[in-house]
């Protein structure tokens, strides 16, 4: 689907590159995470892989192709991007318009283009506030009035920067039903994060950037465990892996099982615990 072949990139007037000699490939279907410290190029690469910025050295495909022979309209036929922050895409004064207009962009009839925005606008629970100006919303409503565009317009790729921030845990609910949709539909991801337990939940596959160089590509629980993610230290990173490394419990990404684990560890060393 997306191919990134010993890309490199410098900014323009630095001296050093903030992508060096990177190579990586995603296929259909494929969730990936990436994660690293500020500054580490993640934000960079997702650019390159949109063909928001072109690479010094190297080269993106998409499906076999050159990304640079794409039009942009046709790059945004297949590939949709969530930025961090939602105000910088979003530019209609009504919620509506503002999903509606990738559609209304493929020229589409008008009867496809409201069926489609509507369903997206319930998928991600904004079908209450349709007519309201989307920057009057709070930053979680905001952040999934960009997320509705990319449900409406259904790429088959999706760039996500820092998905989960933003929400409470009711609008944080509501997107993971969203990406549970994308996973059923068999869309591909490449998302960046640092939150370790929301990746841990979704991501079967982690990539770990250090200074813009692949350091680590695994499953989430090994790339997660690695000492530059999880330092020892009096209080750990809060995450489940950290706190089940530090309780002794095997390694766990959903709460309420990681929840179980606990109590029966905590059982075994006093039977006076009930049992629920």
């Amino acid at each position: 689907m997306l191919q990134l072949d010993n890309l490199s990139y410098r900014w323009p007037h630095t001296s050093n590159n903030c992508i060096s000699d990177l190579s990586l490939q995603l296929t259909p279907g494929e969730w990936v995470a990436l994660v690293g410290d500020n500054g580490a190029g993640k934000s960079t690469l997702l650019r390159l892989a949109a063909g928001l910025l072109t690479p010094n050295n190297g080269e993106v495909r998409l499906k076999g192709q050159h990304l640079a022979d794409y039009s942009a309209p046709q790059r945004a036929n297949h590939i949709g991007v969530l930025f961090q922050e939602a105000e910088r895409q979003i530019f209609y004064n009504s919620v509506f318009d503002e999903v509606a207009f990738g559609l209304r962009r493929q020229k589409l009839p008008s009867s496809e283009v409201t069926r489609r925005t509507q369903e997206a606008l319930v998928i991600c629970g904004l079908e209450d506030v349709a007519t309201q100006h989307p920057l009057d919303l709070h930053a979680g409503q905001r952040r999934m009035v960009a997320v509705a565009c990319l449900c409406a317009t259904a790429p088959s790729i999706l760039l996500l920067d820092e998905p989960s921030r933003d929400f409470d845990a009711y609008w944080l609910s509501r997107f993971e039903y969203w990406l549970e949709t994308q996973r059923a539909a068999g869309t591909a991801i490449l998302a960046i994060s640092h939150d370790l337990d929301f990746i841990a939940r979704h991501f079967p596959r982690v990539i770990h950037l250090d200074a813009g160089t692949l350091i680590a590509d695994g499953s989430p629980e090994q790339v997660l465990r690695a000492p530059a993610l999880q330092p020892p230290s009096v209080l750990p990173a809060p995450t489940l892996y950290a706190l089940s490394e530090a309780q002794s419990l095997a390694l766990e990404s959903d709460p309420h099982r990681w929840a179980q684990l606990w109590l029966q560890a905590r059982r075994e060393q006093d039977q006076t615990i009930p049992v629920a």
